[in-house]
């Protein structure tokens, strides 16, 4: 027993320290931050030399870093990435390892070894451009024989342009992003990376929609780890690329510039246009019939090709458009037709249309038996009769002639309007047309018109009466002119009086017209031509005044019997038409005398001298004739034989 205890106790104790190792080893591992150099690269070269350092776990603040090399430091230019520094070698650095100092600790790498004989790169200028690029390369020990100077940018033969000791300047050829390195004198040393500028020379499509492909061409696009494409500041996702082409899912941006960055170089940028789905916002008319014209209106209508513009699946003609608008004309159709607008084959929302039916003209006022024309004057009322007309005064439209009319009421299947007042100049009869929203009613009938009516004369009266206030010898002449259709519209506008063709102030009330004159006795007439006139056409009648004959007296004076016959309507010496005749009734019979032709005549006397003898107690007449109208009285003389 005492034994086992013995050997079992050191036995415990040894597997505990190594189960603490195990623990200590697994904790270490996990926890294992410690900077390190794996590899440099290049591995030889001279001062200013560019060497990319790669290990693991560097830190990140460049400022607690520092590069030596042989125990010589050099310059650290960047750290790219946790893994990867990039330094300069010291001038006479000699050959010797690479370390990295951080704080306290140090790192050492593998051997750098220093070429004394190699060409030493100071800078170069441009580290940008594109093939043709002219670049100066500053330095040292560049060969004295310009032909043992070699350039090569990422491995690619550059074309020397002039060398010395200290300077080359040679043009960059197509390569990819790379060192420059320069051999002189068979020694070759590394300088700082060439980059690429990536050229974007042309896009298949200079607008397009999100989610849309584009292909942008040019050069320099396979050069680089790293590339991207932005429109107008957005990344945009690469489907596919080479040296020259690049296919990308347009991303949701706005306009403006594409842009390629490779490697943190960004190319020239190309313009592009974002295109958006058109939206209708409304139409000029919701509802119409069809091969009428109407308005789109909204936005996103401009595309690579004219917009088509769709009611249901009728297709309509696009008569013009712009960005936010289209003019079509309607298609045939009926009912209610969503309208859609499609833009490179995009299609916008929809909005619904309703299809007018046409209406129909059939007659005039009445309907059996069809009347085709109407007649009357200005401000007439007429009454289409028809179908299909609505409800709506405002979508009705009439017009006489061309001209539109006033319209007073409407229903399904009257419209009731009044005559336009219408140019002297043109027919008196003029077609009657009937538009439902600018469309024209069918007449089955045929034609529809209006005629407008000429006036006529149908009484006149004359009076004639001393004027007052006037010297003797004035008159004033009052006409009462009696008709139909003296007005038109408004009275005396169309309307106008002519008494013997001269023209005279007219008062109208309806169809009365009254024509007042002052004149002289001269003016006196048994007959007048009186012509009225409207716009439509003229009427003349020849107005007569009644002849009366109130009284007449037999006298010999001087040898020479005379007869004077008073009365009214004689009219003057104008009126030519005119005779007077002198009897005497013997035994039943009338046995006229012969009157002389000189006659003294006046509107109320007549005087007239006679050669024949008479017989006392007999009954004697007088008849005055003046054109048509004619006055006889006969009277009983009681006087002696005259001789």
């Amino acid at each position: 027993m005492y034994n086992n205890k013995r050997i079992l106790v050191p036995l415990l104790i040894l597997l505990a320290i190594g189960f603490y190792q195990c623990a200590k080893t697994y904790d270490y591992e996990f926890t294992d931050n410690v900077p390190t150099i794996d590899s440099i690269r290049p591995e030889r070269g001279t001062e200013n030399t560019q060497v990319r350092i790669y290990g693991k776990n560097f830190p990140k603040d460049t400022a607690s870093l520092k590069a030596f090399f042989n125990n010589k430091q050099g310059l650290i230019i960047e750290q790219t990435t946790a893994n990867v520094i990039l330094a300069t070698v010291p001038y006479e650095a000699g050959t010797g390892p690479v370390s990295i100092k951080s704080g306290n600790e140090n790192f050492t790498g593998p051997t750098f070894t220093y070429d004394y004989e190699a060409p030493v790169i100071l800078d170069v200028s441009p580290l940008t451009g594109i093939a043709g690029t002219e670049i100066t390369i500053n330095g040292r020990k560049f060969s004295t024989v310009p032909a043992n100077n070699k350039v090569q940018i990422n491995g690619v033969q550059a074309s020397l342009n002039s060398s010395t000791t200290t300077q080359l300047k040679v043009v960059v050829p197509e390569a990819k992003n790379g060192p420059v390195t320069v051999t002189a004198n068979n020694v070759v040393n590394q300088g700082p990376i060439f980059k690429f500028i990536p050229q974007v020379v042309s896009i298949d499509q200079t607008s397009a929609f999100v989610g849309e492909t584009v292909r942008l061409t040019g050069k320099y696009f396979d050069v680089a780890t790293t590339k991207s494409i932005t429109f107008n500041g957005v990344v945009a996702n690469i489907i596919s690329g080479s040296a020259t082409t690049l296919d990308v899912t347009v991303p949701a941006a706005t306009s403006g510039n594409i842009v390629v960055n490779v490697d943190g170089i960004n190319s020239n940028p190309i313009a592009f246009t974002y295109r958006i789905a058109p939206a209708i916002t409304g139409l000029s008319k919701t509802s119409a019939f069809a091969q009428d014209t109407l308005t789109v209106f909204g936005a996103n209508f401009s595309g690579n090709a004219a917009p088509a513009v769709s009611f249901g699946s009728n297709s309509a003609t696009v008569m013009n458009y712009t960005g936010n608008s289209i003019k079509v004309r309607v298609p045939n159709g009926s009912g209610v037709l969503p309208v859609t607008v499609v833009v490179d084959n995009v299609t916008s929302n929809s909005v619904q249309f309703t299809y007018l039916q046409n209406i129909i003209a059939s007659s005039l006022n009445q309907t059996s038996p069809v009347l085709r024309n109407f007649s009357g004057i200005d401000a007439a009322t007429v009454v289409i009769k028809g179908s299909n007309f609505g409800t709506d005064l405002s979508k009705i439209r009439v017009t006489v002639g061309g001209q539109n009319a006033q319209i007073t009421a409407v229903d399904d299947a009257n419209v009731t309007f009044l005559s336009p007042s219408y140019h002297s100049s043109l027919p008196n009869q003029q077609q009657i047309q009937i538009f439902h929203q600018n469309i024209e009613a069918s007449y089955p009938n045929g034609n529809l018109s209006f005629t407008y009516l000429e006036p006529t004369i149908l009484s006149t009266i004359c009076t004639i009466v001393p004027a007052i206030g006037l010297p003797m010898g004035w008159y004033t002449f009052t006409y009462n002119i009696g008709g139909n259709h003296f007005n038109a519209t408004a009275p005396n506008s169309n309307f106008e009086i002519l008494i013997d063709g001269v023209k005279y102030t007219t008062t109208v009330n309806g169809n009365n017209a009254v024509v007042t004159t002052t004149q002289t006795s001269h003016f006196i007439k048994n007959r007048y031509d009186i012509r009225v006139n409207n716009k439509w056409g003229s009427f003349i009648s020849a107005f007569q005044r009644n002849v009366s004959v109130s009284d007449f007296n037999y006298s010999f004076v001087n040898g020479a019997r005379t007869i004077t016959i008073a009365g009214d309507g004689f009219g003057s010496t104008v009126d030519a038409n005119r005779s007077v005749r002198v009897y005497r009734i013997q035994n039943g019979s009338k046995i006229y005398l012969n009157v002389q032709p000189t006659i003294n005549w006046s509107d109320k006397q007549l005087i007239a001298t006679f050669t024949d003898a008479y017989i006392d107690d007999l009954t004697y007449g007088v008849e005055v004739r003046v054109n048509s109208r004619t006055a006889t009285r006969e009277k009983f003389f009681n006087y002696e034989q005259v001789n």
